[in-house]
């Protein structure tokens, strides 16, 4: 009779944790709202915890990045991901935009294009790494070369502004 009890007390215990756990928003990563506040930078949360942000670029044009909360390590070094999208497809890229892309990847300075799958469709997305902890003049300058070049295709391939 007490196995039963302690079993039953341990199984609600579980109950609630994870009860409480679906409903959490999460939040993102401190470092990185604290390098927004300190550009005058707005953003969202996003359900995963990422940033959002909506940049204005040339011509009235806007793009949307996102900035990772979560981080991954190589040796020493932990490295977050700043990402936007420029194209999106129901099926993977033919062969000029997929060259297209790859050809451009020799031109950045910084990051690099992929595709990956989102839902049922493919998408074009420029992505940079950078260290978990850079400083604010390093963020806002990875945001603004992965905005405009993510823009920049986004005109190339389509004609909207959908991103």
């Amino acid at each position: 009779m007490k196995a039963i009890l302690v079993t039953g007390l341990i199984l609600g215990g579980l109950l609630v944790a994870t009860q409480a756990q679906v409903g959490k928003k999460k939040t993102g990563d401190p470092r990185v709202s604290g390098l927004l506040d300190e550009a005058g930078l707005k953003s969202s949360i996003d359900d995963e915890g990422d940033f959002r942000l909506h940049n204005e670029v040339a011509d009235g044009r806007s793009q949307l990045v996102w900035i990772l909360s979560n981080t991954s390590e190589l040796r020493d070094l932990e490295i977050r991901e700043v990402w936007s999208i420029a194209f999106k497809s129901p099926t993977p890229f033919n062969a000029d935009v997929a060259n297209q892309l790859l050809e451009q990847n020799c031109q950045t300075k910084i990051g690099a294009w992929q595709m990956r799958k989102m839902g049922d469709d493919f998408v074009a997305v420029f992505s940079a790494q950078i260290a978990a902890d850079t400083d604010v003049g390093s963020l806002t300058t990875v945001i603004d070369a992965v905005a405009q070049t993510a823009d920049n295709m986004e005109q190339e391939l389509s004609e909207g502004d959908e991103w």
